[in-house]
C-alpha cells in the first residue's frame, strides 16, 4: 500500500493506493501521526484505488477522527467504492465523516 500526502493551504489530500490490511493500517496510522494537526482544518482521503479495508484500518480511521475532530477538523473520504461504502454505513462511519462514492 502507498500513501501520497499533499498539502494545499489548510487542507491535506491523501491518496491511498492498495488495500488497507494490518500492515496498511499501521502505515495509515503513521501518516496520520505525521500530520501537523494544528496547521490543518480538513483531510481529504482519496480511496479510489482501495478495494478492501480490514477492521484495523477502520479502527485507525476512527482513532484519527477522534483526535482530529475534537480540534474542529473535518474528514472527507472520496471515491469510495460501493462495497466499502456499504461497510462504512454498517459501522456508521458515514455519521462521523463525509463519504463520497465513485
Amino acid at each position: 500500500m502507498d500513501i501520497d500526502v499533499n498539502t494545499n493551504n489548510r487542507t491535506i489530500n491523501m491518496v491511498i493506493k492498495g488495500n488497507i490490511d494490518e500492515q496498511g493500517a499501521n502505515d495509515l496510522k503513521q501518516s496520520f501521526v505525521n500530520l501537523n494537526k494544528s496547521a490543518i482544518d480538513h483531510v481529504i482521503i482519496d480511496m479510489q484505488n482501495v478495494q478492501h479495508i480490514g477492521s484495523a484500518g477502520i479502527g485507525k480511521l476512527l482513532l484519527f477522527y477522534k483526535d482530529f475532530a475534537i480540534k474542529g477538523g473535518k474528514i472527507t473520504l472520496n471515491n469510495v467504492n460501493r462495497s466499502l461504502y456499504d461497510l462504512f454505513k454498517v459501522v456508521k462511519l458515514d455519521t462521523l465523516m463525509k463519504i463520497n462514492t465513485l
